[in-house]
């Protein structure tokens, strides 16, 4: 009985919107067959898409296929009359491209973002002339294609003055949700007739207005690159900004929030005109800059020094571009995943407001809360907004349903709503803003004021005490392939995020010596961009890569030279004879213990000859003294490679095994190993790590609707076969500085070298998988069995490190099978505790199990990018028994120096210094920097960046240094909280400031 009154109510209330609304779906035509019958009829769509047939769409094949519809548009008889209304020919798509047609002329054009259109039909039709349309339609290569929505609406010609009632279906709909029915006696009307207008205008008169306030404000957002190249982003963004400008004046109540310093710095630079536009509306108000970070960055991939200079170069541009505003605000509205550690980077540099809305896209764990604080493991804290979808239109019903979503969510009855198209750029039409004064001040709709981001934010700062706290990183329940799509991009990050970190650091170093001639600081711009959310997760089209690559190349070859000139100047060219070098560890690490690959000859540090080992790939392999801090360490070239050689610290030692394998040991660890790689790894006391060999596994990564996102969630359900070729196994360094074992697989096509190699005195076995891949839509992943079943695991993230359970227990664990992780992961075991850890040369996608730890290699996903992660690779991990440990073992430290062996080049430097004291082991080294005020002050002071990863407070003292917290009196010592992520400065307790050497 139920459903068949709900089916009249229905029923009802559908004829009644036709007063005002003409269905034309059933009307379109296919334009190469119209007699074929209605398009909508299509059995195609019956046959693969019913779930979209269900909902009543207009659908055809995915793949770049062309639909062309057409149909005759007359105007209802019922509709000839009146003056005071127009109509519009309403209609939204799933196309990648589409183009209205109007009697042969062009009219409209749209693609994936630009997805509604309500274009407004010339008064002749009214009057009776038909309309002949065409609508051709593209289905995007990934999916198939649908029209949505296709209608002929009627409306007032003045917002104000509705006699004819047009308004009112639509008016009805709006109220329906707050309707516990309609009246009986409602339904026994004709809903056509004139005494049904009169009596749903009667149940509106009786139904309370919508409480609260609506603040609306335009909104354009814009990829830097993603199906298009970044040359069509500085267009579209000055296509952009123009017509925002544009609008303001025709419309004024309009204001417009715009992010991305990127962009406003190349408006500045290349359309001063514009720019000039930009700056006067900021300046009246009406153009508001929600900047934060450098780029929409991504926030789990980069590292926390790349993180920072994100927020650092964000906040100082909008301050000086902008200071009229205040800049407590970042906007990552479609960043795919956040970091637990944002937080902490964000603060530092005075953020208060975090804003998103990709965690409304998880796929199956709806995040909780859409107003609460986000605190860090050290303790800072931001307010954080989950905002509306972006890329919204002016519909009424979504902003309706927009507000009394927010409202049941956090109790507030004020929402927040940014009409804009975007993704490409866009920004409010002039369709839409006629849709917002339509309905503005009508008693069905929540009342709206155009408005800031930080006016609705600061409406919500009164409740910053009584919202809900997340203590964890912001997981997205998606895209979980990005950490592994195109590697290239992420080795090109790490390699160039590196150099500039070094030149920062010998920046600063060098000005202690002469201030009066201070060094240039790195350029991080380049590398910032590049950290755009659809650029290093790999997720664009190949142009974006290829145009990348001759950036990346050059601004390497940049940091290097300009790296080098501050060493040269630091510790003086080498010799004409090619004698003297140095090396220099470029990190202020507690231990340094470098084996390096060197020119053939013999070596000697400080007079005393040094341990050496021809290298089978040419040079020969030298073991320098422990180190520590940045220490620069000179070194003599002696061309006589018999000379006496020292003796080897933690000699690796080689022994031949029953089974036909090498075993490799050095004091520190031991490691068996045979034809399919590692089969066994000790620790230094020779308790066992793995339950079984190290497995290289490959299976099928298929069927994802976002391909080069996302991986396939039932991927283990498919193996598929590695197989290892024994004849390849081979000893091919014996030692005492260098063991190596070289062993080869197929998988597939594709070719796969795995080096295993041992030095002297090293905590970790290094592993170098190099792969030629061939393969599309698989997974390659390297697979470690533990021998201590881990209860939890540990990783270093953007900002910090997360602490994970190993056996998840909540429905949110459990969808975290796949994570990012920046350079190490460790598993930890029941007390007395220990486990093993997993050194990465650069970000990787991970799993960890209470008996697995999981890295994923390379995939071969073809859309956007059809060659994506094809060619050649080299990859390095490395495996460390952590008995302690992770924190007390010292494997964040580890990590930097697995990365990061330092430098060595030809040098005049005569006496072993250390440029900068050690951090205890337990703290991680972020940046060395030139103060931002290095104008003022003492010259010989720096800036150092440092974390504090672990659960314990940690004490640095830096021997002859003071050390001081900004705003703080310097002291010999400093102790820094659990989890505190801190940016500190040193000055040297001599005061002299040395000169620079002048052989430089």
């Amino acid at each position: 009985m139920q459903n068949r009154l709900q089916a009249r109510r229905s029923e009802w209330i559908e004829t009644f919107r036709s007063r005002s609304r003409l269905d034309l779906l059933p009307q379109w035509r296919r334009m190469e067959d119209p007699g074929r019958g209605p398009a909508l009829d299509d059995p195609w769509g019956q046959m693969h898409r019913p779930d979209w047939v269900k909902r009543g769409l207009l659908i055809w094949p995915r793949g770049g296929l062309w639909r062309r519809l057409t149909l005759q548009l007359i105007c209802p008889q019922a509709w000839r009359t009146g003056e005071q209304c127009r109509e519009r020919l309403v209609l939204s798509w799933w196309a990648d491209q589409v183009r209205l047609w109007v009697d042969g002329v062009l009219v409209h054009e749209g693609d994936l973002f630009d997805t509604r259109c309500r274009w407004p039909l010339p008064s002749s039709w009214r009057q009776g002339t038909p309309l002949e349309i065409l609508l051709e339609l593209r289905s995007p290569c990934h999916d198939d294609g649908a029209l949505i929505t296709s209608q002929v609406v009627r409306e007032p010609l003045r917002p104000a003055h509705d006699a004819a009632q047009l308004l009112l279906p639509e008016a009805l709909d709006l109220a329906l949700p707050s309707l516990a029915d309609l009246p009986e006696a409602l339904l026994e009307l004709d809903p056509l007739s004139s005494q049904a207008s009169e009596a749903v205008a009667a149940v509106l008169l009786n139904t309370p207005a919508p409480a609260g306030v609506l603040h609306w404000i335009g909104h354009a957002h814009l990829d830097l690159a993603w199906l298009w190249p970044v040359a069509d982003t500085w267009q579209a963004a000055e296509r952009t900004f123009r017509s925002a400008l544009d609008l303001m004046e025709r419309f004024p109540e309009l204001r417009f929030a715009h992010s991305t310093p990127a962009l406003y710095q190349w408006m500045e630079r290349f359309r001063p005109a514009l720019w000039a536009r930009i700056r006067a509306a900021s300046i009246a108000g009406r153009w508001e800059p929600i900047n934060g970070p450098w780029v929409e960055t991504d926030c789990v991939l980069v590292s926390t020094a790349s993180l920072w200079q994100q927020f650092c170069l964000g906040q100082r541009y909008s301050r000086r571009a902008f200071p009229e505003w205040r800049h407590q605000l970042a906007w990552l509205p479609d960043s795919f995943g956040f970091a637990a550690g944002v937080p902490a980077v964000a603060v530092a540099e005075g953020v208060r407001w975090f804003c998103t809305h990709k965690l409304a896209w998880n796929a199956s764990e709806p995040f909780p809360h859409r107003l609460f604080r986000w605190r860090s493991r050290g303790g800072a804290e931001l307010l954080a907004l989950m905002l509306p979808p972006i890329g919204t239109d002016a519909d009424p019903a979504a902003i309706q349903a927009e507000h009394r979503a927010f409202g049941a969510a956090t109790g507030l009855n004020h929402a927040l709503w940014t009409p804009g198209v975007g993704d490409h750029g866009g920004g409010p039409t002039v369709e839409m803003l006629e849709q917002m004064e339509l309905w503005d001040g009508h008693p069905q709709v929540t009342h709206r004021s155009a408005s800031t981001v930080r006016d609705f934010l600061a409406e919500l700062e009164p409740m910053a005490a009584t919202l809900p706290v997340w203590r964890d990183e912001l997981y997205l329940d998606l895209h979980r392939g990005c950490s592994t799509s195109r590697p290239d991009q992420k080795r090109h990050n790490r390699s160039l995020e590196r150099l500039l970190r070094e030149v920062d650091l010998t920046a600063a170093l060098l000005r202690r010596r002469s201030a009066a001639r201070p060094a240039a600081s790195a350029d991080w711009r380049t590398l910032l961009f590049q950290q755009f959310h659809d650029i290093l997760p790999g997720t664009s089209i190949p142009e974006v890569f290829d145009q990348a690559e001759s950036l990346w190349r050059q601004d390497r070859r940049q940091a290097s030279a300009q790296r080098d000139q501050h060493l040269a100047q630091l510790l003086g060219d080498g010799g004409v004879d090619g004698k003297g070098w140095a090396w220099v560890g470029l990190q202020p690490l507690a231990r340094w213990s470098p084996v390096l690959r060197l020119p053939h000859a013999g070596w000697a540090a400080m007079g005393q000859p040094l341990p050496i080992q021809p290298a089978v790939s040419g040079g020969t392999w030298v073991q320098l003294p422990v180190l520590q801090g940045v220490a620069a360490l000179p070194l003599e070239c002696r061309f006589k490679v018999d000379a006496p050689q020292g003796v080897v610290r933690g000699a690796v030692q080689v022994e031949s095994i029953s089974t036909g394998g090498f075993r490799l040991t050095n004091g520190r660890l031991s490691a068996e190993l045979g034809a399919q790689g590692v089969h066994q790894l000790w620790d230094g006391a020779g308790v066992p790590q793995l339950l079984g060999p190290i497995a290289l596994r490959r299976f099928r990564d298929q069927g994802e609707f976002w391909d080069a996102w996302d991986l396939a969630a039932d991927y283990r359900d498919h193996p598929l076969p590695v197989e290892w070729e024994s004849a390849s196994f081979q000893l091919v360094e014996a030692g005492p500085l260098v063991a190596r074992v070289l062993v080869r697989a197929r998988a597939g096509h594709s070719r796969i070298r795995l080096d295993c190699q041992l030095r002297a005195d090293s905590p970790w076995l290094e592993l170098t998988c190099s792969v030629h891949w061939k393969q599309t839509h698989e997974l390659l992943r390297l697979e470690i069995p533990l021998a201590q079943s881990a209860v939890r695991w540990a990783a270093d993230t953007s900002g910090g490190v997360i602490e994970r359970p190993a056996r998840p227990c909540t429905p949110r664990e459990r969808v975290r099978w796949e994570v990012p992780v920046i350079s190490w992961c460790a598993s930890e075991a029941a007390a007395p505790g220990g486990g093993l850890a997993l050194l990465l040369d650069g970000p990787q996608g991970v799993d960890a199990e209470p008996g697995r730890l999981g890295v994923s290699l390379l995939r071969g996903p073809t859309w956007p990018d059809p060659g994506a992660d094809r060619g050649w690779h080299r990859q390095r991990v490395a495996l460390m028994p952590t008995p302690a440990g992770w924190c007390r073992d010292g494997i964040p430290q580890a990590a930097i120096a697995f990365r990061e062996p330092g430098w060595c080049r030809p040098s005049s430097l005569a006496d072993p210094t250390v440029l900068l004291p050690s951090l205890p082991v337990g703290l991680v080294p972020v940046a060395v920097l030139t103060p931002l005020d290095r104008a003022e002050g003492d010259p010989s002071r720096l800036t150092i960046r440092v974390h504090n990863p672990g659960a314990r407070r940690q004490t640095w003292y830096p021997q002859g240094w003071t050390v001081m917290r900004r705003h703080e009196e310097p002291a010999a010592s400093i102790t820094l909280r659990p989890g505190e992520l801190v940016e500190l400065e040193l000055s040297p307790d001599d005061e002299t400031v040395e000169p620079v050497n002048q052989s430089s």
